[in-house]
């Protein structure tokens, strides 16, 4: 039996009309950290595997909800192997659908990740990566321009031109539409975007817009949550049971005066809900207590995903719906001695959930554990959709990774760029290998001549290391060359894209 049968035999359980009822009865009733049942189905014979995961002849198009949690590392998830139960919410919509164990974000920060998920482009094509011009933007030392040009076609402007009624709501103060991410969108609503902005203004927002619509139109709502981005201030429900755990945890994790220097500032301030304020000074300087902040806005999302649900749930909007689940990119909690996102290309920033759930089209509770990227999200909806597109776009259809049609295209390999500041960073990624090269610039010597300019790299094999521990290079040269050469073409191919 192939890989792919393999996984097609594991996720098909049930009928998928009895999961799309149970998707809601798990997010409502259930407690969190569900087992999932471990019989094995029949696989599919080869007629049925052609239409898993399209559109059915003759069929409407399905109502699509695109739910981004931003800064959501996908560890943190019990469909990714985490058993705190954090987000029950999340967990049962993965249950009644596909879950991508291996989804690489295409930049380790929110501009570029989510320009390359509208566009199916990398950073080093739509250019949408200068954080420092933004938020210049934001904090209006210079005049608001777009910085992802309308030469590309975004995914919304392709559902929208076939037959979609288009909105947004984004609590993401770089994704505004006076930055060029509104294209495509009939309705796009970011004036309430900040950092601090709870999801309740997300769903509030949203929640208006489903009350009031009139069309008869299929709708892509595009909704972006920053409760689990900094500055980690959840409210006390959620924050104070995991501090409860932090004080009682006796071996917890101090941390060095490094690796506290390296916390941005931003997230430096006592949260202003804590209900014990002194827990601060208390706490600060373990690493379980910034984690445990962190924690506590997952939690926090996950109840605004459960509100979504339950008024998708009251409008009959639910069970036919087509849910998109993502996040841009993940976050640091001082692993490598990194915080926040956007600095490294490590997997705690890069590895990002995706799970895909749509009722009687994708089979539920299956995994895929073939290499997929943020990327792919673009052209695998238009080929479930059945839309035709004739652009050459970067990113490649995941279907066949859905269906197990065979025969499969060989493994992919996906790339990620453009960190925020300091040295250029890339990544490639191969199967279960990784290759990071860190550029390192030219500096003066104490002898007046001038260094060469050249790059680290770091070699780790994501099956047996998925927390990067073990940096292998100096023991597989050949692999680090091979995979540098493979990097360098990405590269190059950026370079001179353009777009259509």
């Amino acid at each position: 039996m192939s890989v792919s049968q393999r996984e097609i035999g594991r996720g098909v359980r049930a009928r998928a009309r009895r999961y799309a009822t149970l998707s809601l009865l798990l997010v409502l009733l259930s407690p969190a950290g569900c087992e999932r049942k471990t019989e094995e189905p029949k696989a599919p014979t080869p007629e049925t595997r052609e239409k898993i995961g399209l559109l059915p002849e003759g069929a409407s198009k399905p109502n699509i909800v695109f739910i981004l949690v931003d800064a959501l590392r996908a560890d943190r998830l019990g469909a990714y192997g985490n058993r705190d139960g954090l987000a029950p919410t999340m967990d049962a919509i993965a249950m009644t659908g596909i879950t991508f164990e291996r989804c690489v974000a295409p930049a380790p920060w929110t501009l570029p990740a989510v320009a390359s998920i509208f566009t199916s482009y990398y950073p080093g094509v739509h250019k949408a990566i200068n954080y420092q011009v933004v938020e210049n933007m934001e904090q209006g030392k210079q005049a608001a321009q777009s910085v992802l040009s309308d030469q590309f076609t975004t995914l919304a402007e392709v559902l929208q031109a076939n037959g979609y009624q288009t909105v947004g709501f984004c609590a993401n103060k770089f994704i505004r539409e006076q930055y060029g991410f509104a294209q495509g969108f009939d309705h796009f609503d970011s004036s309430f975007a900040d950092n601090t902005v709870p999801g309740a203004k997300v769903n509030e927002a949203a929640f208006k817009w489903l009350a009031e619509r009139s069309s008869d139109k299929p709708f892509f709502l595009y909704l972006h949550y920053m409760d689990v981005h900094g500055p980690y201030n959840a409210a006390a429900e959620f924050m104070d049971p995991l501090m409860a755990k932090v004080e009682a945890k006796p071996d917890k994790q101090k941390l060095t005066g490094k690796q506290l220097s390296r916390i941005n500032p931003y997230l430096k301030l006592p949260p202003p809900n804590a209900t014990d304020p002194t827990q601060f000074g208390r706490l600060s300087e373990f690493r379980e207590y910034w984690v445990a902040r962190y924690d506590a806005g997952v939690a926090e999302a996950d109840s605004y995903i459960k509100q979504l649900v339950r008024k998708l749930n009251e409008l009959g909007l639910w069970d036919d719906a087509y849910v998109i689940l993502l996040s841009d990119h993940g976050e640091a909690l001082c692993e490598h001695d990194w915080w926040d996102h956007g600095y490294s290309q490590y997997q705690t920033d890069l590895h990002a959930p995706l799970i895909l759930r749509w009722p009687n089209v994708l089979p539920p509770g299956m995994r895929v554990r073939r290499l997929a990227g943020l990327i792919d999200i673009f052209p695998t909806l238009l080929e479930q959709l059945r839309i035709p597109f004739n652009e050459k776009i970067q990113g490649e259809s995941l279907v066949d990774h859905i269906s197990g049609r065979l025969p499969l295209k060989p493994p992919l390999a996906r790339f990620a760029e453009a960190v925020k500041s300091g040295p250029g960073q890339y990544a490639i990624f191969a199967d279960t290998t990784k290759l990071i090269a860190i550029h390192i610039p030219a500096r003066e010597l104490p002898d007046g001549t001038m260094s060469q300019q050249g790059a680290r790299v770091e070699l780790y094999n994501l099956g047996t290391d998925p927390t990067e521990q073990f940096n292998v290079a100096d023991q597989y040269p050949q692999r680090v060359q091979g995979l540098k050469t493979l990097m360098m073409k990405f590269v190059q191919n950026n370079r001179n894209a353009k777009p259509g």
